[in-house]
């Protein structure tokens, strides 16, 4: 089955919405009491943007789904995905996503 924009779309809301559990979970788990960082969707020419409080963190190209980490600006780094592959918002783990925001070598 070929996805639509329409169902990368949805995958990308719905991916913005476990990131937001996750990061709820794991400011919990460091005792943190102020309030966690907000993950939120952003519709870009080319991209989805997957920005977590201020800053952007992963872009999801709107034809294929494929996760690309920011090389800065809003700029997709093709040379991490080739290092190590995020993998596509329609099958990626959100724990395993959020795990690889700054390390994405693990």
């Amino acid at each position: 089955m070929v996805a639509t924009m329409g169902d990368i779309l949805k995958a990308v809301e719905e991916m913005a919405d476990k990131l937001n559990v996750v990061e709820r979970e794991a400011h919990a788990a460091k005792g943190f009491t102020h309030p966690a960082d907000f993950w939120e969707c952003k519709h870009r020419k080319k991209f989805y943007a997957l920005d977590c409080g201020s800053s952007g963190a992963f872009l999801v190209d709107k034809e294929t789904g494929e996760l690309f980490n920011i090389k800065g600006y809003g700029v997709p780094d093709y040379n991490k995905k080739q290092k190590a592959d995020l993998g596509n918002v329609l099958t990626v783990d959100a724990k395993a996503l959020h795990s690889k925001r700054w390390q994405y070598l693990r």
